[in-house]
């Protein structure tokens, strides 16, 4: 299903990690864009398996937040150049979608937890 909206936050999450690691190309925050972004990325896929892809977005929110303390450090030493406003930011960004990404998981997954309660059960032989 391509067309849930939290495939749409997903992606904007991925593209977000993919502009600071772009940007930015040290080791650190090379490696954590980058696992942020594969994993989000990946999760797209996973939309048969809600609970897989609440976990795997968990997982998204604390690669971004690992990123945002790779630039939080030299902001707070004083050692941060003015070029580093906006990646600081964008980690945050992709927090912020995917936390609404795994609020939709969570509504999807109600649903259909509700819609199993309608149907009758079927009798085994």
């Amino acid at each position: 299903m391509w067309q849930r909206i939290q495939t749409l936050y997903m992606a904007l999450a991925a593209i977000s990690m993919f502009a600071v690691g772009a940007a930015n190309p040290t080791e650190w925050s090379s490696l954590l864009a980058g696992l942020g972004v594969a994993l989000f990325t990946a999760n797209i896929t996973y939309f048969k398996y809600r609970q897989r892809q609440f976990v795997v977005n968990r997982v998204g929110i604390l690669a971004a937040f690992a990123l945002e303390v790779v630039y939080l450090i030299p902001v707070l030493n004083g050692t941060a150049n003015a070029d580093t406003s906006w990646s600081v930011a964008l980690p945050l960004v992709a927090v912020v979608l995917a936390s609404m990404a795994n609020r939709a998981i969570q509504a999807d997954e109600a649903k259909v937890r509700e819609a199993d309660s309608f149907r009758p059960k079927k009798k085994k032989k």
